[in-house]
């Protein structure tokens, strides 16, 4: 009996720690209106993950670089201090952003469109 509750503790503190590091994954709303601020930290690159592969990225000013990789958009920071804003189209959506470099930053951004929650449902009569 000791074993089995031994073995049921570690199951719980494990699924503790599984969830919050689940929960510290960062997610920016796609909004069209307001830009999102990213900071991407100088020396390293940070991926921006789309629900759809984006179809088009126009960065403002040259002080960053970036690819595109099937629903990711990974940019780095080619100086310290580099600002500058960032539109990605998505099907039938845009996103908007300021970029800015700094010492620290998020290396994975959960980017997700407010509408996503919500779908149609189309009903065909026979």
């Amino acid at each position: 009996m000791g074993t089995s509750r031994y073995y049921f503790l570690v199951f719980i503190f494990l699924a503790q720690i599984c969830a919050e590091a689940k929960s510290k994954q960062k997610i920016i709303p796609c909004d069209e209106v307001h830009s999102q601020t990213v900071i991407i930290p100088y020396g390293r690159v940070t991926a921006l993950n789309f629900p759809a592969s984006p179809k088009e990225v126009i960065l403002g000013e040259a002080g960053f670089d970036f690819k595109t990789i099937r629903s990711d958009l990974v940019i780095k920071a080619l100086r310290p201090g580099a600002k500058t804003n960032l539109l990605v189209y998505l099907e039938g959506r845009r996103c908007s952003f300021r970029l800015s470099s700094g010492a620290v930053g998020d290396e994975i951004i959960l980017i997700r469109d407010p509408k996503e929650k919500t779908f149609e449902v189309k009903f065909h009569d026979k």
